[in-house]
């Protein structure tokens, strides 16, 4: 439904609230044209929209580009300045002229009628398209449509819905190109180009269980336990980290003149938002933009989750950010520089109180944490909040198992206790 609790802002100096779309937004991308740059946002009722991140304009769409969602979105170069929009989801990809989309009549070129879970441009030259289908990882040719490269799937599905891959995307490694796949539980792929073959690199930053990651050029950025990790793929070497103490759900590269920093979602506390950090200064962050919410329209369900970010660099000079999320909007911020990063800057939402009746660790006489206190019960059953507490505790592996909700009759005091594993809660009877 779209989000009636929202309303469109239409300042440049304040950002622009984009609120086309009548379901959660899962996907963006830029597309860049003769005099500057597009928006594309795809939607999970299969629906695209082209925006002018310039003036916040609504201007293709909604166009239907899949019938069950819109899995990916991704700017493709055919040759000769022309760009095609490509989208992916349960039809498989097809390629948009931005220039038609809208157009009475206009259909876009298929490239592959196979289910398709994500997609991304490998940086070669000519450009190819990696995407992820139900029987492989495929490297695609778009200008002609003919594969150049597949990896099968291992035999047994284990994402939902069958897909193997939730996340696909292109790198460099100095002067070759290639590609990283994200599988579920953990297995995570890197190829590269070599001619005409394609071998697989050992990934130096190891397995990625719950990570989410971003690249730009040969750096790859990734989320890690308590923050931020670049990884530079030419050598295997870390060459940044930044000890944020957030859970961030979604990356983005953003170019601040010569500067390369990093977007990053966070969602916790019932609070959303966007900050960029800067690898060359860790602890330098922006104060946090674009915040969305309520999900679903809906005050009850709480901030909303982002579900997608992109970096745009717009004719001016100026840089921005673009977010989408399950509140049905786009929210593009206002100018960004170098200047609106700030050491000390705190990560994330601001963090809930502990000393204030609002929740309360459970330890052991040793001194182990096994378990909450939520003077709310509507507060223990938000699995993100709880995802957020035992984040800064750097014990999410507590929620491996399905946690127990206690009543509280060990003082007057009401609530619940969130239990850890086998272990009692105050005043539980055995």
């Amino acid at each position: 439904m779209r989000n009636p609790f929202r309303r469109r802002r239409t300042s440049p100096d304040s950002g622009f609230e984009l609120c086309g779309h009548d379901a959660s937004v899962h996907c963006l991308t830029t597309v860049p044209t003769a005099d500057g740059v597009l928006l594309a946002s795809g939607d999970a009722e299969g629906a695209v929209l082209l925006w002018d991140p310039g003036t916040g304009e609504q201007l293709a769409g909604p166009v239907t580009a899949d019938s069950s969602g819109v899995r990916g979105l991704a700017a493709v170069e055919l040759g000769d300045g022309d760009w095609a929009l490509a989208c992916c989801g349960a039809d498989g990809v097809t390629l948009w002229d931005p220039r038609r989309m809208g157009e009475a009549g206009y259909r876009p070129r298929s490239l592959t009628g196979n289910r398709t879970s994500a997609l991304a441009v490998v940086p070669a030259e000519p450009r190819l398209i990696v995407i992820a289908d139900a029987d492989a990882v495929r490297v695609v040719d778009p200008a002609t449509g003919r594969q150049v490269f597949a990896s099968d799937h291992p035999p047994q599905p284990r994402g939902p819905d069958a897909d193997q891959v939730h996340e696909l995307a292109g790198v460099r490694f100095g002067d070759t190109a290639g590609f990283i796949a994200m599988r579920y539980f953990a297995t995570t792929e890197l190829w590269e180009q070599q001619g005409p073959s394609w071998r697989q690199r050992s990934a130096p930053f190891g397995e990625l269980e719950r990570n989410v990651l971003t690249t730009f050029g040969s750096q790859l950025a990734v989320t890690a336990r308590r923050g931020i990790e670049v990884w530079d793929l030419r050598t295997g070497g870390r060459t940044a980290r930044g000890e944020l103490n957030a859970p961030f759900k979604k990356l983005a590269p953003v170019s601040l003149g010569s500067r390369q920093v990093v977007a990053a979602a966070f969602r916790e506390h019932h609070d959303c938002g966007v900050q960029l950090w800067d690898p060359l200064r860790p602890d330098a962050l922006t104060a946090p933009v674009n915040r969305h919410g309520p999900a679903f329209g809906d005050p009850e369900m709480g901030g909303a989750t982002i579900n997608a970010l992109v970096g745009i660099a717009l004719p001016d000079g100026t840089a921005r950010v673009a977010s989408a999320a399950n509140d049905g909007c786009v929210l593009i911020s206002p100018p960004l520089g170098e200047d609106d990063l700030v050491s000390g800057q705190h990560a994330g939402a601001a963090p809930p109180r502990g000393d204030g009746g609002n929740f309360a660790r459970v330890r052991t006489s040793g001194g182990e944490i096994i378990g909450l206190w939520f003077g709310d019960e509507a507060h223990a059953r938000d699995r993100m909040l709880l995802e957020t507490v035992l984040f800064n505790e750097d014990l999410l592996d507590s929620l491996h198992t399905e946690p127990r909700l206690v009543p509280n009759t060990y003082d007057d005091k009401g609530g619940v206790f969130v239990m850890f594993g086998r272990h009692r809660a105050p005043g539980e009877l055995s």
